[in-house]
């Protein structure tokens, strides 16, 4: 449960719901385990048991490349970046050290923060001069879906980049890894209260700009 007064994960909301496309396998939802079976499981995973590590890649690398997707936007590096962070995750098991205020996933995502920090100071992404994003992959899309998925990630990734650095993290972090103010705050750097305002005003910029994306007149298709 994501507490901190952040607002809310509904399915139902449309930020909530867009983000989602930005997954490795959109669609392909793995359920999620609760903080005790995730402690149980790293546990067997420190212990050497390969089974546990497969779960805790599954459990979390979707989760990490929405998030990292949405701070980098390309694809490409969004790819590198996941791997490097879910190996630096799996080897490092020995490192984590649980707290009261922070579920794993919170340090899971730490580590895809700086790692996706350290490939943005190598390679800034930037948009064109025809404000279009490089290096994103075409979808087919759903032809049952009124707005297909790849126009969707489109606008997203090009709402995001008109996003500073600290809002594409933040509100990549809160809907992309689903961690709450406290959580993204100890990722970052950030006080909570920063993150909830922070987050508060980009989502807002972030959801108006999306919904003219994707209008008609957006030019997204």
């Amino acid at each position: 449960m994501i507490t901190d007064a952040m607002p809310s994960l509904d399915a139902a909301s449309p930020l909530d719901r867009i983000f989602a496309v930005l997954g490795w396998h959109p669609g392909e939802d793995v359920e999620p385990l609760g903080e005790d079976a995730i402690a149980g499981i790293v546990e067997r995973a420190r212990a050497g048991d390969t089974g546990a590590r497969q779960t805790l890649y599954v459990q979390f690398v979707d989760r990490v490349f929405r998030t990292v997707h949405g701070m980098l936007r390309s694809r490409a590096d969004a790819e590198d970046v996941t791997q490097d962070a879910m190996l630096t995750v799996l080897t490092s098991l020995h490192t984590y050290r649980p707290r009261p205020d922070a579920r794993f996933a919170a340090w899971v995502m730490t580590i895809a923060v700086n790692t996706a920090r350290r490939r943005f100071r190598r390679r800034r992404p930037e948009l064109t001069a025809t404000g279009d994003l490089p290096e994103i992959a075409d979808d087919s899309g759903d032809p049952g879906d009124p707005i297909d998925r790849g126009r969707q990630r489109r606008a997203l990734l090009t709402a995001l980049g008109e996003l500073s650095e600290r809002e594409r993290q933040i509100v990549s972090l809160r809907y992309g890894a689903e961690l709450n103010a406290s959580e993204i705050g100890a990722a970052i750097g950030l006080e909570p209260a920063t993150v909830r305002k922070t987050l508060e005003r980009a989502r807002t910029r972030l959801g108006d700009r999306i919904e003219a994306l994707l209008s008609p007149e957006g030019g997204t298709q």
